[in-house]
């Protein structure tokens, strides 16, 4: 049973890797996602990487992370894609006879939960899973204007996952769904205006329910140990369809493809695919309408590779063309190059190259960076039409690795969110109240970015593990005054320890510098001596963030173990976005049993 349940890990693992692989090309967006260098690409990648996972061997499977819009959860900034999943520390399974786990728990602000893990080998070369979860709250926030607001959200998610290994591939297929629903709880500086506090006010989005919900099935055939001298072909397809209680919906589809072939000198590699999405039930950017919008992107990243282990290169390029039914086809190419060189072997690493992205603003996408923007939102793709970086890597000691990175980016049409003022016309005020619309529109600008990234992982004895990074950014923008909503810095700090074999505590602390936010008040009025018709820039200074989350996991039985999280336990009542601040204090505790 033991070697069954070490087989039940292994392959659990290799599932949460290629289930996450995506051919998503870097987010420059306010939520960042993980960038996955996939497996069979050279090993020159490794450049972009510490490869060690922060792990503390627990009783139980890893902890949810409970990241969504109102539980304290730290700001997600632009640009600062990091591939490490550092954002809480692992925890391993450990090996205990059974098949699933059910974990429940309640905590403030009217939280429930409750989740199933279920995992059952069905051969030695298959495995079949379930995994489904439920939080909740119902709680009040504080707004800056003084105002208590209810400021409910729940999330849901079912998944089936099956992997099967074949001799040299492994394929992987997964049918989820999830339902985040939340209220548009919002407004900043000022007290909530009472037109908005009136019951099925159509103004604005103020109070109105929404909820997201997704249902997609991935299936991807790749090679976790195929070599740069072996011929490999794999693939990538996604689909999903998304849909909001405000009505609108899209439909997004993506196929890639993978294909290695050693060459006399070198070795071939190319990606090539096409995606296609669709939005419906949006605010047209082409015409003012309310509208559809339908795009589909064709991709081809040719390279060729060359080297050995100490030295070794990747020289190529990224090219892909868009179309749209609103307007003209995009033809969009840049350089893919990348140089690694390893002066030291496995201790110190020097890394250098170019290239650049077509980031595709689909629907989806945007909804889930924030989840506050205008619903009827319709962006404009951004291009990254050059990014250089550089930097080194390597371990201080066998135990501590390092990384340092530079990046400089030219990004246009880089999106940023604000929030509209106006003064509503009301034949029982004068003069008419202004009020904000707490719905964010998008305004664009090109940018140039300068990053410095600094990543430290230490482990010690198989009991502590620390992670630590960083990143400065240097933002310049064309027309702007500022970036909106981008941060000078960020910084983390996770830390796992293993006190005792029934007890381990883990800690996560996040610090997210200022940031500027943007009001556009538009004075559609006449006040009786003049008119004041052009619209006027009005800038809010967001202040350094702090959260700190704490983490504990309790054995009681060889079944049963305890566990409680402590979020934003440095009660600081930051904003997530601008008017929406997130829950100060707040725990969660519970019991999960195994079997």
């Amino acid at each position: 049973m033991l070697n069954k349940i070490k087989t039940y890990c292994i392959l659990t693992m290799v599932f949460a890797t290629t289930i996450n692989t995506v051919s998503a090309q870097r987010d420059t967006t306010i939520n960042r996602e993980v960038e996955v260098v996939k497996s069979f690409q050279p090993t020159i990648q490794d450049a972009h990487k510490i490869y060690e996972m922060p792990k503390i061997e627990e009783t139980e499977i890893k902890k949810p992370s409970f990241n969504y819009n109102i539980n304290s959860q730290p700001v997600r900034n632009a640009f600062a894609v990091n591939p490490l999943k550092a954002a809480s520390i692992g925890s391993s399974p450990k090996e205990e006879t059974g098949y699933g786990l059910v974990r429940a728990g309640v905590g403030n602000y009217n939280k429930t939960y409750g989740e199933l893990f279920f995992n059952h080998l069905t051969s030695k070369k298959s495995i079949f899973g379930i995994h489904a979860m439920h939080l909740s709250s119902h709680g009040k926030l504080k707004l800056d204007g003084g105002d208590k607001v209810d400021a409910p959200f729940s999330k849901n998610l079912a998944e089936v996952y099956f992997n099967q290994f074949f001799s040299k591939s492994l394929l992987s297929v997964n049918v989820d769904y999830n339902r985040d629903a939340f209220n548009y709880y919002g407004y900043p500086v000022n007290p909530v205006p009472g037109q908005l506090m009136e019951e099925n006010q159509t103004i604005n989005y103020f109070g109105t329910k929404q909820a997201f919900s997704k249902g997609g099935i991935s299936v991807k055939l790749n090679n976790p140990s195929i070599e740069i001298t072996d011929t490999y072909f794999g693939f990538d397809f996604d689909y999903h369809y998304f849909s909001t209680k405000t009505g609108q919906n899209e439909n997004f589809g993506k196929l890639l493809a993978h294909i290695q072939q050693p060459l006399s000198f070198a070795t071939g590699l190319l990606d090539v695919g096409i995606s296609y999405n669709k939005a419906s039930n949006i605010r047209n950017r082409a015409n003012p309408l309310t509208d559809s919008r339908v795009q589909s992107r064709l991709f081809i990243n040719p390279a060729v590779y060359f080297g050995e282990k100490l030295f070794n290169a990747k020289l190529g390029l990224n090219a892909w063309y868009a179309t749209d039914k609103d307007v003209d086809g995009q033809f969009k190419v840049t350089p893919n190059i990348l140089l690694n060189f390893m002066p030291v072997k496995n201790v110190f690493k020097v890394f250098a190259g170019i290239d650049g992205n077509f980031i595709n603003n689909h629907y989806s996408k945007i909804a889930y960076e924030n989840p506050f923007v205008d619903p009827e939102h319709d962006l404009i793709n951004s291009f990254e039409k050059i990014r250089f970086y550089g930097g080194f890597d390597g371990k201080f000691a066998t135990k501590t690795n390092f990384k340092i990175g530079v990046d400089y980016s030219l990004i246009d049409d880089q999106p940023f969110y604000y929030l509209n003022e106006h003064y509503f016309p009301d034949p029982n005020i004068n003069p008419n109240p202004k009020i904000v619309n707490n719905t964010f529109l998008v305004l664009y600008d090109d940018l140039s970015l300068f990053k410095i990234n600094l990543e430290i992982f230490h482990r010690s004895s198989g009991k502590l593990d620390l992670m630590m990074y960083g990143n400065y950014f240097v933002y310049k923008t064309e027309e702007q005054a500022a970036a909106w909503n981008m941060p000078g810095w960020d910084a983390t700090v996770n830390v796992g320890y293993k006190i005792t074999e029934q007890l381990s505590v883990s800690a996560d602390f996040y610090l997210i510098g200022a940031r500027k936010a943007l009001i556009i008040e538009h004075p559609d009025y006449y006040d009786g001596t003049s008119p004041n018709t052009e619209p006027f820039n009005k800038s809010f200074n967001l202040g350094t963030a702090f959260d700190m989350n704490i983490r504990g996991n309790y054995k009681i039985t060889e079944k049963f173990s305890g566990f409680a999280q402590l979020n934003n336990f440095a009660f600081q009542k930051y904003q997530r976005w601008f008017g929406y601040p997130v829950q100060s204090f707040n725990f969660l505790a519970g019991v999960s049993y195994s079997f």
